[in-house]
């Protein structure tokens, strides 16, 4: 049967990626050559426009963020033949933003969906929203949402929703198989974010998180393998030649 390989990366959080993890998995992308590639939100922090911002956050700059989300997005997609680009909670915030009754605040929402629109129509790839129903891809019969829940039940939660699902939002690497007579199961990838950002200094949530990345193989029937690409020490440990037998 056909092969087709993909690569899912979750949260790189703008001008607060990890530039060491965000290489490594440009390099592995690079070689590995998947034709399906997949930025599963968050792209961007946009913290400055987060609702409750402080005011430290409202004086980080917006050009900054998102020119760093670009940047990460423009190498990632580039060569790949089926390009996604996922909303997260954090990308949101641009539409939220836009539908704003201050008028400054929606002309800048604006101006803001309209650069994330065109950057995903410069690159080929298809935008999906950040919802639980609209918000979800479908590579043969995984899932990929950005996630909406977090915590230590966080893939349990997700696989009883959605099966056989991949997912970020929680920055962790984590796997739940559901119970049942066919196997589904549910995995965060983790992310590629600075794992010490200033919102969650106080917060041991983040004592979970760790850089990582899914990537494998879809056949033409749906089946696929996800293998899971976690960095230790610095670096990404991943195959990049499949093999079936």
């Amino acid at each position: 049967m056909k092969l087709r390989k993909f690569v899912i990366v979750s949260d790189i959080h703008g001008d607060q990626m990890d530039e060491g993890a965000c290489d490594g998995a440009l390099a592995f992308t690079k070689e590995y050559n998947p034709e399906i590639r997949v930025i599963a939100g968050d792209l961007w922090d946009f913290s400055a426009i987060r609702r409750g911002a402080t005011a430290d956050e409202r004086s980080a700059s917006m050009r900054a963020d998102y020119e760093a989300g670009k940047g990460f997005a423009e190498a990632f997609l580039k060569g790949g033949k089926q390009n996604h680009l996922m909303l997260g909670n954090h990308d949101v915030r641009a539409f939220d933003l836009a539908e704003s009754t201050d008028a400054v605040q929606a002309d800048l929402g604006e101006r803001m969906v309209a650069d994330i629109n065109g950057l995903a129509r410069r690159l080929n790839a298809k935008l999906l929203p950040y919802d639980a129903r609209d918000g979800v891809l479908e590579i043969g019969h995984l899932n990929v949402v950005h996630g909406f829940h977090t915590g230590p039940s966080a893939c349990a939660q997700h696989g009883r929703i959605y099966g056989n699902v991949a997912f970020g939002h929680g920055h962790g690497i984590a796997a739940y198989q559901v119970p049942g007579l066919k196997q589904k199961e549910a995995r965060m990838l983790g992310c590629l974010c600075k794992l010490d950002m200033d919102y969650a200094n106080r917060k041991t949530g983040k004592l979970v998180w760790a850089h990582g990345f899914g990537y494998g193989w879809v056949y033409d029937d749906g089946d696929y393998v996800l293998n899971q690409a976690r960095r230790i020490g610095g670096r990404f440990h991943a195959s990049t030649e499949i093999k079936a037998y």
